[in-house]
């Protein structure tokens, strides 16, 4: 399902967030512990995160890509 977006009411246009600096892909860190001996030594989660823009305003959401 693609988003709409809430001024609009058009479908949100997917966009790939990334840094200035290297053009790494865009994460979030959680404060949950990773799984495995990384959180054990107290490395946290990072999510991927997914932009979507809106064509006709400029809107931008973001949504992590969380697992249930």
């Amino acid at each position: 399902m693609t988003p709409r977006c809430p001024d609009c009411g058009v479908s949100l246009e997917r966009a790939t967030p990334m840094t200035a600096l290297d053009r790494e892909k865009v994460r979030l860190r959680t404060d949950e512990p990773r799984e495995g001996i990384l959180g054990s030594l107290g490395a946290k989660e990072t999510l991927d995160v997914a932009a979507y823009i809106c064509p006709e305003c400029g809107l931008v959401r973001w949504y992590a890509d969380v697992d249930d």
